[in-house]
């Protein structure tokens, strides 16, 4: 940033550092007439992630003097700005020539014709400038939300020149190209910034010193936070290739969060609708149907009502909004949630079935019947099962939900978009119900086994001794099974040893011969000096379920307890860490193994695999 700060400025005061100026007159403070630098509030950090942008030109714009350079020269300083805002820098996959002809304002569709952009994230086409000096933001460029192409018009050289030229008089031909040369680079990239950030969701702004109002000005600086926050989500999901559902769906939610007075109103409401559209449009085929444009803000209304917690009024508005809309799927899935959430505890109200308007909750018969009124009118949408599925387990009643679930999970593939989102939506309401085997079958129906969740759930089953395909749990009681491990080692190490025995004779009982509940008696009988009991439950464990890390880890400790014992115990240790690497106490024990050992060679190897797996030396 500080580069972009003083090139121009250097370049023009470089001028008075000449000969002695010897007229009578003060020279004109040219500081003043420089446009504003731009800047990034909130600095990234981290290094910039390279963002490929293809560039065509047309004729007009090819036929003037150092039109490349001066491109370059754009991207780059707006390079300067993106990459502290948003962690990015653009760089240029090629600049093609672009035979277009005909009126400018056609060029945005011109150019997705020309060039469907699939290997890149955005297609910048710069045409011919126009016959004024214009500050409108529209008449100098354009840029849809959600879109990959963008317009920036050229410099009207002769046009904007005349209308500088009135503002800085007296001023001699260089000086006077340096000057010039600094406006045409700070409009022109200011120009390609307001369109570029506009795809990512970005809303017009009121303020005139930042980059997304409307009207260009020379004392533009950069966006502010709320719009640097929509793009930065809007950059994220690009980069990670997500369809444009996912990105128009978290933008809806970041603009709707929390409201913003700075925004345009007409902006933001476009901006708004425009996102919808793209939400609804992909609820095709036998999924829910749009809702019609004329029920829009009063849908909207709705909705932020039942935000601030007036489900009451909510529902009492939509149910006039049905009258009219009677087989409106998304309106009766609307209904469905808001039914679902529970009362706001502000106000004290509790639901009876007398009244409609009121959230009754997932134990209501009249929330249910809404639910499914809304399956009914879109029998294909997942929607209504995952919002029931997701109050059930809320509620505590894991079977219930898990059929509800599983009708959704049946249902995904109708979407004819949105389909990852709707299924890491139901991966993740598994995770928060714990069913280690539930999220992992999702994962798998769902092709996203390379996901890091994927990852936590191998590692999960390894920790705790839940091993897949299990006979001795049920799906709906592996968070039980893990909770009570879990209960009973914390016992263990406030060394309430009689305590823990009664939970693991409790836990024993209802889940016999479960891998990590005998790992845990390993765990216990080893503290409390029961060295060749500990080695019998480890073994208990080992067999059951050869990836249970932690009793693989205690196995290595016991073993290192006799000297002859060293090469068991690293193997032990070895194994404990190659089913579950995030063991961190069997890599330390393992270090002190290769000590005892004394092979220095595997002691370094490992550390080094130790900082860089948890970023702290090993200790020696």
């Amino acid at each position: 940033m500080r580069r972009a700060r003083l090139l121009p400025l250097l370049s023009i005061l470089g001028i008075a550092c000449g000969p002695k100026v010897t007229d009578q007159h003060p020279r004109t403070d040219l500081t003043k007439q420089l446009p504003s630098t731009l800047e990034a509030s909130r600095p990234r950090e981290g290094d910039p992630r390279t963002v490929k942008v293809r560039v065509w030109a047309d004729a007009g714009v090819r036929a003037l003097p150092r039109w490349k350079d001066e491109i370059a020269d754009q991207l780059d300083y707006a390079s300067q700005l993106l990459t502290p805002l948003v962690g990015i820098r653009l760089a240029v996959d090629s600049i093609k020539d672009w035979d277009r002809a005909g009126d400018p304002h056609d060029a945005p569709r011109a150019l997705a014709e020309a060039d469907k952009g699939d290997d890149v994230t955005w297609v910048i086409g710069y045409v011919s400038a126009g016959d004024v000096a214009s500050k409108v933001m529209s008449d100098l460029g354009s840029g849809e939300p959600l879109g990959h192409h963008v317009i920036v018009r050229s410099w009207a050289e002769k046009p904007e020149s005349d209308v500088l030229a009135v503002a800085l008089p007296d001023l001699k031909d260089a000086e006077r190209a340096e000057l010039l040369g600094a406006h045409r680079r700070h409009k022109q990239t200011v120009v390609l910034l307001h369109m570029l950030a506009a795809t990512l969701g970005a809303i017009d702004e009121a303020d005139p010193a930042w980059i997304q109002n409307p009207t260009y000005s020379m004392k533009m600086t950069g966006f502010s936070d709320r719009n640097r926050d929509l793009i930065a989500i809007g950059i994220d999901l690009r980069l990670a290739s997500s369809p444009d559902l996912a990105l128009a769906t978290k933008l809806l939610e970041a603009i709707e969060r929390t409201p913003f007075g700075g925004w345009v109103p007409t902006s933001q409401d476009e901006v708004t609708k425009r996102l919808r559209n793209v939400i609804d449009a992909s609820r095709g085929g036998r999924t829910a149907a749009d809702v019609p444009a004329a029920a829009y803000d009063q849908f909207t209304r709705i909705r932020e009502l039942a935000k601030r917690g007036h489900q009451s009024d909510a529902l009492v508005e939509l149910d006039n909004l049905l009258t009219a809309y009677p087989g409106n799927a998304a309106m009766h899935q609307l209904k469905c949630e808001i039914m679902l959430a529970p009362p706001p505890p502000s106000t004290g109200k509790k639901p009876t079935a007398t009244e409609p308007g009121l959230a009754l909750g997932i134990a209501s018969k009249t929330t249910r019947e809404a639910c499914a009124k809304a399956g009914e009118l879109a029998p294909g949408d997942p929607s209504s099962h995952i919002a029931v599925g997701e109050a059930l387990a809320r509620a505590g009643d894991t079977k219930a939900a898990r059929v509800e679930l599983a009708k959704a999970e049946a249902r995904i593939g109708n979407l004819p978009t949105g389909a990852e989102d709707a299924w890491r939506k139901v991966i993740a309401l598994y995770q928060d119900m714990g069913s280690l085997t539930w999220t992992e079958e999702a994962i798998i129906k769902a092709k996203l086994d390379k996901d890091p969740i994927a990852v936590q759930i191998v590692q999960k089953r390894a920790r705790y001794g839940v091993a897949r395909g299990n006979k001795y749990v049920a799906p709906e009681q592996e968070a039980a099974l893990i909770a009570a491990i879990r209960a009973s080692l914390d016992l263990v190490y406030a060394s309430k040893f009689g305590p823990a025995e009664a939970a693991l004779a409790a836990g024993d009982k209802k889940w016999p011969g479960a891998p990590g509940l005998a790992a845990a008696r390993c765990d216990l009988a080893l503290r409390t000096g029961n060295t060749d009991g500990a080695r019998a439950y480890c073994a208990r464990a080992i067999a059951a379920d050869p990836n249970d890390s932690w009793a693989l880890y205690l196995s290595g400790v016991i073993a290192l307890k006799n000297a002859g014992g060293t090469q068991q115990g690293i193997d032990q240790l070895k194994k404990a860490i190659a089913v579950d690497p995030e063991l961190g106490p069997a890599w330390r024990t393992l270090g002190k193994a290769y000590q005892r050992a004394k092979d220095r060679p595997a002691f370094e190897r490992l550390g080094k695999d130790y900082q860089t797996k948890f970023g702290t030396p090993l200790p020696p």
